[in-house]
């Protein structure tokens, strides 16, 4: 079956979301049980493409890469997805397939199904409920994370990445759980889709392509777009995701490389331009097949495809560098 991926939808509307939910007992997923696991090292699946041609696992780096949101439930369903039903299970593919994809050449990716919590989270203030169903969706983060940690060993280096929902996550994982030791084991954090609160960040911002242990952030806009930024502009931290620096000059289009939209159709070249403005990058609206549908000036859902390519010279470069550094090179 032919999947249009994260790019196409950048058109879906939240209108018509039913807010009528209910809390459920959910049981905690066994991250031993590698059933859990949507990508894992261990077996074959869909994180093992390569779209680009790019050797895949060229460092032995390792990615824990954390899905956005995927679960839309109708009403009466639950707060929280539930990863031991495989109809709701298998939503985590796509993400899998299509975001997780742009980091495997660092590396095999490890990414869990999770408890997540449904969209309609964002649709109403915080509340109560809506806190409990975020802390059950990181609490299985959290557990997931360290299942990985025992897996890969004390001394392997690694890549955090995630999109959306999923950043938040490992945002509050970095600031909370993240013990000072596995600062040295960090390639870099690659935190796409939601604003990160520099001020209160235990690690730097990646402030060159070179930089390791640090993170990198960014949010897709057009360049007309209204943004609202929950947290002061100066705190924000934002990344250029074609120059991978955190200046305010305009990287050309040029230097966009190999933007997915669909899996059975050409990656396309030089679709958008990347600049750092107002705590987002925002770029001219991208012309592709079927683009013609876009109306939103919010390009969230392509965070990451529209800078696949860039994403994926990237981490190359960056695992690289990290080696390099651990040999006792250090640029």
């Amino acid at each position: 079956m032919n999947k249009i991926v994260t790019l196409s939808f950048l058109a879906l509307a939240s209108c018509g979301l039913s807010l009528d939910l209910i809390e459920t007992e959910l049981p905690p997923p066994d991250y031993s049980n590698i059933d859990y696991w949507i990508a894992h090292p261990e077996k074959m699946d869909l994180s093992d493409s390569s779209y680009t041609g790019e050797r895949i696992n060229q460092f032995d780096v390792p990615v824990f890469f954390v899905s956005p949101t995927v679960y839309f439930p109708e009403k009466k369903g639950s707060w929280n997805l539930n990863p031991s039903i495989d109809q709701e299970k298998s939503l985590f593919e796509t993400p899998v397939t299509f975001q997780s994809t742009a980091f495997n050449v660092a590396g095999f990716v490890f990414s869990p199904a999770y408890r997540q919590s449904a969209y309609q989270v964002y649709n109403v203030a915080p509340n109560p409920i809506t806190k409990r169903s975020y802390d059950i969706a990181y609490n299985d983060v959290r557990n997931a994370f360290d299942i990985f940690l025992n897996q890969i060993g004390p001394q392997t280096p690694f890549i955090l990445a995630a999109h959306s929902q999923g950043t938040d996550h490992l945002i509050r994982l970095l600031q909370e759980d993240f013990p000072r030791e596995l600062h040295t084991q960090l390639v870099a954090a690659y935190l796409v889709g939601m604003p990160v609160n520099d001020c209160e960040m235990p690690l730097p911002i990646c402030e060159k392509p070179t930089s390791t242990g640090c993170y990198t952030s960014w949010r897709t806009f057009h360049t007309t777009a209204k943004v609202f930024n929950k947290y002061p502009v100066e705190c924000i931290g934002v990344t250029n995701p074609i120059s991978w620096d955190t200046t305010s000059v305009l990287a050309d289009v040029s230097l966009n490389t190999n933007v997915m939209y669909n899996e059975n159709k050409p990656l396309l070249q030089g679709l958008v331009s990347a600049q750092i403005k107002n705590g987002v990058v925002v770029t001219k609206r991208p012309k592709f097949p079927g683009s013609a549908l876009l109306r939103t000036k919010d390009y969230h859902r392509g965070d990451i495809n529209l800078y696949y390519g860039n994403i994926q010279s990237n981490v190359k470069v960056r695992c690289l560098q990290y080696l390099k550094e651990q040999n006792g090179f250090r640029e």
